[in-house]
């Protein structure tokens, strides 16, 4: 694709066009994976890197200047790899124990009812009051080099993804979680990357926002039109 196009695609961006967005994420899928090939000694599902990768791509598509003298791929490349190297710094082999897990998906779910409410970061004080915790507890969770959720695993205050948007969840079936798994992958790049943030990462809505260059609030929009319509598919 010409330069020109490449800044036709990044002004719609600018616009909240969507479509020119994925065109972009579209077109340098393979420069994502030119650099996850790079970490192949790394101890980190490839699939993993590549989501991360996505999200450094996603980031210089929205920072990109066309007045830089440079194409996007070149000024792509150093935060695609920022991100893969600040992910991998944070993985661990580290293991948390139930209670902290527990303490952390109640953690996350006040930190972002208390930013809704607030509009602004919570403090650790205001944290510990809503949650009926002590400051210590609030950050060790915090802490805690660990995920908080995902597609499949379901820890006790967080439903898992599929139990939100499956009825009758405790009648769950193998091939239900392949569809849904299926689905996830045919979202747009950027519902996925919320998705994987949220459901995979346990990150909160707040923590993926700033992730995802967004806000809060659209953030929060974003989760509930994707559930619906993951809803939808699912059930049709």
């Amino acid at each position: 694709m010409m330069k020109q196009e490449i800044h036709a695609l990044i002004l719609k961006t600018r616009e909240g066009d969507d479509q020119a967005k994925d065109e972009l994420v579209r077109q340098h899928i393979d420069l994502v994976w030119s650099i996850v090939h790079k970490f192949v000694h790394a101890d980190v599902d490839r699939e993993d890197l590549f989501q991360i990768g996505c999200l450094g791509l996603l980031k210089s598509i929205n920072q990109f200047d066309i007045s830089f003298d440079t194409t996007l791929s070149t000024y792509a490349v150093p935060l695609i790899i920022g991100e893969i190297k600040a992910f991998m710094r944070e993985q661990t082999p580290i293991k948390i124990s139930r209670l902290v897990l527990q303490n952390a998906s109640k953690i996350a779910k006040a930190k972002d009812e208390l930013s809704k409410k607030l509009e602004r970061e919570p403090t650790i004080t205001e944290i510990a009051s809503a949650c009926d915790m002590s400051e210590d507890q609030i950050i060790m969770a915090l802490n805690a080099p660990t995920n908080v959720a995902s597609i499949d695993n379901q820890i006790e205050g967080e439903a898992p993804i599929i139990e939100r948007i499956v009825e009758n969840n405790q009648q769950i079936s193998l091939d239900e979680s392949v569809i849904l798994k299926e689905l996830v992958k045919n979202l747009a790049p950027a519902a996925q990357m919320l998705v994987y943030l949220r459901y995979d990462l346990g990150l909160t809505q707040s923590e993926a926002a700033k992730r995802l260059d967004m806000n809060q609030v659209a953030v929060s929009r974003l989760e509930k039109k994707i559930l619906k319509d993951l809803k939808e598919k699912m059930s049709a």
